[in-house]
């Protein structure tokens, strides 16, 4: 039994390959719904399609235009 941050000691189980047994009580709270997972792939859409925008700009498109 050891007492961990949940990342190292899901890397020392890894790394071990030994079982991570986890309280149900924890499970049910860090659970994601599966509704919500398809949320999260509609978000990875929109952080490339930010990033495709964002290749496309130049610094002088933040430039404000001439007043006269």
């Amino acid at each position: 039994r050891v007492s961990a941050r949940p990342s190292d000691a899901i890397a020392l189980a890894v790394r071990d390959q030994v079982p991570v047994l986890v309280d149900e009580g924890v499970l049910a709270a860090a659970s994601v719904d599966a509704d919500e997972e398809e949320g999260a792939q509609e978000e990875e859409v929109d952080v490339e399609q930010f990033r495709a925008f964002l290749d496309s700009i130049t610094p002088e498109d933040f430039q404000e235009p001439d007043q006269s």
